[in-house]
């Protein structure tokens, strides 16, 4: 279930409750942000029939897939993907307010999806493999759910982080990673290079709720950008997902 407008005075574990309830959300509430970041990536699951121009095309790039290779060091080749891999996908993170709330602000990357005859939110939620959701498109869009234009266009919102100066001004690129069976926070990170328990507590604390959830909800885990490097973060422009952390 997709998570309703919380309150400005939203309790913190009430929060975190919200989080780790569906596949994807966020942490919209008050002066959740002001300001995003210029990159973000998102781990897109392969799903049957798709391919890195399909992929392109849902995140902006027209034919130009290519665009994504320098995001995916370990795959020289996206010409050549199957059922299960992961490939990152890349947007800009902005600092966004739900239309029903101007003042409940979030962050996420917003993608213009054309819509086709039939079209639905879960028809649509399920194209972005686990990124988004149908609730969250639906409370990020006008459109009521059983009513989407066959002609127009449908924003989708994929959360992201800018990163946190309360808990490490090392890292300002993030990757918005689903969880699927059996992954977890820890899994995922030692997956991406973090795993002594310094490490470890630092992506929990990118995290918070996450720890000990299984197969469902999304992380954030700090990555490099395409010279192999982590990017330190920016003093300014910086967003936070979590507008309630003390």
């Amino acid at each position: 279930m997709g998570p309703p407008p919380p309150p400005p005075l939203l309790s913190l574990p009430l929060l975190f409750l919200l989080l780790t309830a569906c596949t994807t959300t966020a942490a919209a509430a008050g002066d959740g942000c002001s300001k995003g970041c210029d990159l973000a990536l998102g781990s897109y699951y392969v799903g049957s029939d798709q391919n890195a121009t399909y992929i392109g095309k849902l995140f902006g790039l027209g034919d130009n897939y290519r665009l994504l290779s320098p995001y995916n060091p370990g795959r020289p080749n996206l010409d050549f993907l199957d059922i299960g891999d992961r490939i990152n996908v890349s947007f800009s993170c902005q600092c966004l307010a739900r239309p029903s709330d101007p003042s409940a602000t979030f962050l996420a990357g917003s993608l213009s999806y054309t819509v086709h005859t039939g079209d639905t939110y879960n028809s649509i939620a399920d194209k972005y493999s686990n990124l988004t959701t149908a609730d969250w498109l639906a409370a990020t869009n006008t459109y009521p759910p059983n009513n989407i234009p066959d002609i127009g266009t449908v924003n989708v919102t994929v959360n992201c982080s800018c990163g946190n100066s309360k808990v490490s001004g090392a890292y300002g690129l993030f990757l918005t990673y689903p969880l699927r069976d059996r992954e977890t926070l820890d899994s995922v990170a030692a997956s991406h290079g973090f795993s002594s328990q310094e490490q470890l507590d630092t992506i929990r604390k990118y995290n918070p709720g996450m720890d000990g959830v299984t197969g469902s909800g999304i992380v954030f885990i700090p990555t490099k950008d395409p010279s192999g490097s982590y990017l330190p973060l920016k003093s300014s422009g910086t967003g936070s997902l979590f507008p309630f952390e003390s």
